[in-house]
């Protein structure tokens, strides 16, 4: 049974009561999941953005619905102690009632490290913390007083209780814009699967899976255990006309050439509603079986029944 959810990105500015009649909608319209990103300002000029944290966002999400499942796209490893977060994360899914998926990643904001004063190792140096904070989180949702001496992150006999609620713990998805073979090797290792976002074709996907595959194998993983997820950007349009002309108008406003717009766009779901349906039946065929859905901001509540009432009962 596939799963759908809204993405929120709280940095865009939201307000609580938003984000309250978002998950709402979701949930009255047959929608499983809301997620939300880990972000503290949009840029440096946002001044009278509303940015609310992410774990504090998901909380208020938690408080305000009953059976929706709620997600962090992503959290990131740099900006709280792995230790920290693993019972942040704990405490949510007992207030949520055993709700929490837990998406992690290696961080890629560069601006927003350099305005709150955290250090931006390489790439290859966050992608290492994030291996090795995943196993810091692993070993303390699920062992009594775990140790662990690694080359970035250190435990010593931590009690950390309770255990999450949902055992033996959260699902647990890497999150990545590229899904390059390291990315996909931690997923394959540690975690329930991987999420790739904003804008992959089915061609793109069909590379992704082949080399998750390939290292399954590698791992000794069963390849059918290993889920995928799949952020998209999202807007339904009525007609090809509008979608064309929506388009011309976003690539001159972000200005950039219109057909540079389109290729970075492609696989993107964007489209009428038959495009939609015909883009989200290749993907199950895949195998692909959780949708995010990135709506545009302000439109999120029409989309959701749109997609309830057009798209969903067509799949």
């Amino acid at each position: 049974m596939p799963n759908y959810g809204v993405q929120i990105e709280p940095q865009f500015g939201y307000s609580f009561d938003e984000i309250y009649a978002i998950c709402e909608a979701a949930e009255r319209n047959g929608f499983s999941h809301a997620w939300f990103s880990d972000h503290f300002m949009l840029t440096k000029d946002a001044f009278e953005t509303t940015c609310y944290e992410c774990f504090t966002a998901m909380m208020a999400a938690a408080s305000k619905t009953t059976t929706l499942r709620l997600g962090s796209l992503v959290f990131c490893n740099s900006y709280r102690y792995p230790a920290v977060l693993a019972k942040q994360i704990a405490s949510l899914d007992h207030f949520s009632g055993g709700r929490i998926e837990f998406g992690y990643g290696a961080g890629w904001k560069q601006i927003e490290y350099e305005a709150y004063g955290i250090p931006f190792p390489t790439t290859k140096e966050r992608i290492e913390r994030v291996e090795e904070g995943l196993m810091v989180i692993k070993k303390l949702w699920t062992e009594k007083a775990p140790s662990m001496s690694g080359k970035y992150y250190q435990l010593k006999e931590a009690v950390s209780y309770p255990k999450p609620k949902q055992q033996p713990h959260p699902p647990i998805w890497i999150g990545s814009m590229k899904a390059g073979p390291k990315m996909l090797e931690i997923a394959v290792k540690h975690a329930t699967g991987i999420n790739v976002a904003w804008a992959f074709s089915p061609e793109q996907w069909e590379k992704i899976i082949a080399n998750a595959q390939v290292i399954c194998e590698k791992h000794g993983r069963d390849p059918n255990s290993f889920k995928y997820s799949y952020g998209a950007w999202t807007r339904i349009y009525d007609s090809e006309e509008e979608k064309e002309r929506t388009w011309k108008e976003l690539a001159e406003k972000r200005g950039v050439r219109y057909q540079e717009f389109i290729k970075r766009y492609e696989g993107a779901l964007h489209g009428t509603p038959e495009e939609i349906i015909d883009l989200l039946k290749q993907y199950l065929k895949l195998g692909i079986r959780d949708f995010i859905f990135m709506f545009p901001q302000g439109e999120e509540i029409e989309s959701i029944k749109r997609f309830n009432e057009e798209i969903l009962p067509k799949l």
